[in-house]
């Protein structure tokens, strides 16, 4: 087997070595062997003892520390900076505080040699933005088995918020006219070669949200495959909110997108369905049919 890991898994942070711990941990557990891939993982100008927690791996994962200046929100920058260190013919992008379940790495691994196109993954992540119903369920988790934990959010039903839209659209993301719009680097991945082809990620997005998508849109248009794959499993830890308008963001992020790239996709950006959240592909497809219905007319 070569030298070079086949996946170099990026992790941007600030200040929440709690939750690094968690996310370091659990990779730790992953069936895929060690030694096929290795963590980097990218301080955005923190002050706490990140270095330290992240030191504290070194005996079990092929790990690296890079600290940048604290010059605000550059997490963009700072998952750039990682790519560029990575070795791994794979990249696959994880938030602090997302902790994977023990066998989706040897997912992704899978999913991405058994393509024959570049494949940009979408991973599912169980917790992220449910009913404030389920914070009991949250709060009773143990970060220490991952695969229990998620069972148990399954059961409850704290699923993946873009859930809906695989309900609505159905799971076979290759199909949808615009599956950029879930590339979501909480939990995703893509070949590093692929991601230097499309630029990388656009560092003058330094607010909450978009700098994926919009790194999503060039991956698209230079041809990846996109694909949603629920063994690609993981949870996201519950913590608190580093913005509290979410939707907000994302409704300014998508229309600055539109600007940049004016795609007629990109163009349903806040049209119809606006108190939906990250309902791009749901429009296109309402407005498809609503022609069709006044065609037949």
């Amino acid at each position: 087997m070569s030298n070079m890991p086949a996946i170099s898994v990026v992790i941007p942070t600030y200040n929440r070595s709690r939750l690094l711990h968690h996310t370091l941990d659990a990779l730790r557990r992953q069936t895929l062997p060690a030694d096929t891939f290795e963590v980097v993982v990218v301080d955005d100008g923190g002050s706490d003892d990140s270095e330290a927690v992240v030191r504290s791996f070194a005996d079990d994962l092929d790990i690296t520390y890079f600290w940048q200046p604290d010059a605000g929100f550059r997490a963009g920058k700072a998952r750039n900076i990682g790519t560029a260190i990575a070795s791994g013919r794979y990249v696959v992008y994880v938030d602090t505080g997302v902790l994977l379940a023990t066998t989706t790495l040897a997912t992704h691994l899978r999913i991405h040699t058994g393509s024959a196109y570049p494949t940009a993954v979408v991973g599912y992540v169980y917790g992220f933005e449910v009913d404030p119903s389920k914070d009991a369920v949250m709060a009773s988790l143990d970060p220490a088995d991952v695969d229990a934990a998620i069972a148990d959010l399954h059961a409850h039903g704290a699923l993946d918020v873009r859930e809906r839209q695989y309900a609505d659209l159905g799971e076979n993301i290759t199909s949808w006219p615009a599956p950029f719009d879930i590339f979501w680097t909480c939990h995703a991945s893509a070949e590093r070669e692929a991601l230097f082809a499309a630029g990388l990620f656009d560092e003058s997005f330094t607010g909450w949200g978009g700098e994926d998508v919009d790194l999503g849109v060039r991956l698209f248009r230079q041809d990846n495959v996109f694909v949603m794959d629920r063994a690609a499993r993981s949870l996201h830890w519950p913590h608190a909110k580093e913005v509290e308008d979410l939707q907000e963001s994302s409704a300014t992020a998508a229309e600055r997108i539109h600007r940049k790239y004016d795609l007629w996709t990109t163009s349903f950006y806040g049209k119809d369905l606006q108190n939906e959240k990250y309902s791009l592909n749901k429009v296109i497809q309402l407005s498809a049919s609503r022609r069709e219905a006044e065609g037949a007319v």
